[in-house]
């Protein structure tokens, strides 16, 4: 009779191992897809955020082309004068921050704009650090005086503006 009593506790026993080893297990499954949807929902909101920035950036008095006719468009000349501006380099806490024209060239091609070459060239490095986060982008309409339009005129042209925040770890 004692025999079989310490069977059965010894079974109860196994089983009690048995339920807090599952359980456990169930808990560890259940908090890594928790930590994984948390990681999910903080990219998508600094996505968000960075697009906002941009945003605000293409609407800041600095780059925002003044004429009535387009007020939503960047003025490509203030850009490009602002580069100059060493002030201007921490102003947003950015590790990026370009302008550029979309056209069929490759990232790889794209040649850096000056008062010179203003009609041969693809970007304007505001910022331009080598080691920054992921860029995000948003497309803006770019303006600028052009002489060549038949005794002058606004050319207006398809862009994008680049960005990437200044990584707060890094702060």
């Amino acid at each position: 009779m004692e025999k079989k009593a310490q069977l059965k506790i010894q079974q109860m026993a196994f089983v009690l191992v048995a339920l807090v080893i599952f359980m456990g297990m169930v808990g560890i499954i259940f908090f890594s897809v928790y930590v994984s949807d948390i990681r999910k929902d903080a990219s998508e909101l600094r996505d968000k955020e960075a697009r906002e920035l941009v945003r605000k950036i293409s609407s800041s008095p600095e780059f925002v082309f003044s004429a009535q006719s387009c007020v939503s468009c960047v003025d490509f000349i203030k850009v490009l004068k602002l580069k100059d501006l060493a002030e201007y380099k921490n102003f947003w806490k950015l590790d990026y921050l370009i302008v550029e024209r979309i056209n069929n060239k490759s990232s790889s091609e794209l040649i850096e704009c000056t008062l010179t070459n203003i009609d041969n060239c693809d970007k304007i490095s505001v910022i331009g650090k080598e080691n920054f986060g992921s860029a995000k982008s948003s497309f803006v309409t770019l303006v600028r005086w052009d002489e060549s339009l038949g005794g002058g005129n606004y050319r207006y042209e398809l862009g994008r503006i680049k960005v990437s925040e200044i990584d707060i770890k890094n702060d």
